[in-house]
């Protein structure tokens, strides 16, 4: 009796475990994790903000924002060669 979207987390972590064996050999292990915990944390945020799977919303404040673009900032800077 588990939510459809609970199938998700097999086949997603299939897809994100082979995308990761894929990448780190042409990016690095220091990009490949930045880039992980980046698209982490994003997704947290967006999951929060429209309180997807029956979750209370909590929006976005400025300091989420800033935060979130900073972190993007210091990902881009060690992603960029």
């Amino acid at each position: 009796k588990a939510p459809w979207y609970s199938y998700l987390g097999g086949i997603l972590g299939v897809i994100i475990i082979y995308s990761v064996v894929l990448s780190i050999p042409k990016v690095g292990v220091a990009p490949a994790t930045t880039a992980i915990v980046l698209g982490q944390v994003l997704t947290a945020g967006l999951v929060d903000h429209l309180g997807l799977f029956g979750l209370n919303r909590i929006p976005f404040s400025i300091y989420n924002v800033l935060g979130t673009l900073l972190m993007a900032g210091g990902a881009w800077l060690i992603l960029k060669r």
